[in-house]
């Protein structure tokens, strides 16, 4: 005998025993209806007061993915992250490791009935086939952030990847080049077809910002006076075009220079108005600092920096060294001359969560006296470098 309907989305299946219904929404591939289901046992009134409640829990989103799969659970995670503005490039990265790495273990199984144990043997699988700690660490952490998402929206009681363990990644040290090499690499960019290059290598190992950082300054980001520079922008390569992006970790931070670097950055604008004067048009407003077009328009591609910096270190014989060790010498040899590792995360744009909450928004005389050491640390390696009896 079938369930009889007692009241509306309660059907009584046996004596004492109900069946509660809800709708919780429509299914955003198919478009049908995803029935939500519950037993009850006890009164009709308590059944219908329970039903109620169920309902209740519908509207709230807790039961939209009660019948979802893994599949449907990254579409409707894709949405989450470009509705919180991530990175076209990241979201693009995700889409290919799921496709590659893990659709075809985990595609079809409901979200509800992903295991630890099933994570597990999905890092296992990966590791037979060859691949390195460090990309089953990444397949890690997309599905354990696509569980995480479906916590929050009441998909799942909790994150199975929580006690998933991927491999340990093998520690090394990281490489971080001396001020002597620092200032070869300055000096050859200064003596190659592309001199401006060095400009680049100089305010990364002396600010500690990232490539695209760089790429991203404006004239409205550089102070003169105050000899600081506003690092608000990142430039990102997404589909083979430049997509103009917030900081990696989206916070603005202002950063004082040394007197060197401000006198490099002077020139440039000098050398861009005076080129522009030359050819006859005009800059647009607020043009980048590293521009690729005489009207300050289009930034440099951070890809091509990190191109010409591998031909760079080729050529001077520093094949071990990589554009981000750039950062690293910042932040090693600022804590070296003495300055606090708070001070040099801030400057770096590292995630330091507390020092970042007491940066005020003007440069501080500590990260003047930081960028001043810094920079006369990278000169007076290349004065040493012209004196042939130092």
């Amino acid at each position: 005998m079938g369930a009889v309907r007692r009241a509306t989305g309660v059907f009584e299946v046996s004596p004492g025993v109900f069946e509660l219904r809800a709708a919780a929404g429509k299914d955003p591939l198919t478009g049908k209806y995803r029935p939500v289901t519950r037993r009850f046992r006890g009164t009709l009134r308590r059944a219908k007061s329970a039903r109620a409640a169920l309902v209740v829990e519908v509207t709230q989103g807790k039961h939209h993915g009660a019948r979802a799969t893994v599949d449907e659970l990254f579409v409707e995670w894709v949405k989450e992250l470009e509705r919180k503005d991530r990175s076209p490039r990241t979201i693009a990265e995700y889409e290919r490791r799921y496709r590659h790495d893990m659709q075809q273990f985990l595609g079809t199984v409901p979200v509800t009935k992903v295991t630890t144990k099933m994570l597990t043997d999905l890092y296992g699988a990966h590791q037979r086939r060859g691949a390195a700690p460090g990309s089953v660490r990444k397949i890690h952490a997309t599905i354990s952030s696509m569980m995480s998402q479906a916590c929050r929206w009441g998909w799942r009681d909790s994150n199975p990847a929580e006690w998933a363990e991927p491999p340990p990644l093998e520690a090394k040290i990281p490489v971080v080049p001396t001020p002597d090499e620092v200032a070869r690499l300055i000096e050859a960019a200064r003596a190659s077809r592309r001199p401006e290059q060095g400009d680049v290598i100089y305010l990364a190992a002396t600010t500690g910002a990232r490539r695209g950082e760089i790429c991203a300054l404006r004239r409205s980001h550089f102070d003169p006076e105050s000899r600081a520079l506003t690092i608000a922008r990142n430039i990102v390569k997404h589909q083979g075009s430049k997509v103009e992006r917030p900081t990696k970790n989206r916070r603005l931070r202002l950063v004082a220079i040394d007197p060197r670097a401000a006198a490099l950055l002077e020139e440039r604008i000098e050398a861009a108005d005076a080129n522009a004067k030359a050819v006859g048009v005009s800059m647009v407003d607020d043009p980048y600092l590293f521009a690729t077009d005489v009207r300050g328009a289009e930034p440099w591609d951070p890809d091509t920096v990190t191109q010409y910096f591998a031909r760079l270190r080729r050529r001077t014989g520093l094949d071990h060294l990589e554009f981000k060790g750039l950062r690293r010498f910042m932040d090693t040899y600022g804590q070296e001359l003495g300055f606090s590792l708070a001070q040099v995360s801030m400057r770096a744009g590292h995630d330091p969560a507390v020092a970042s909450k007491h940066y005020t928004g003007r440069v501080m005389s500590s990260d003047r006296d930081l960028a001043d050491a810094i920079g006369a640390l990278v000169l007076d390696a290349a004065r040493s470098g012209d004196d042939p009896e130092t």
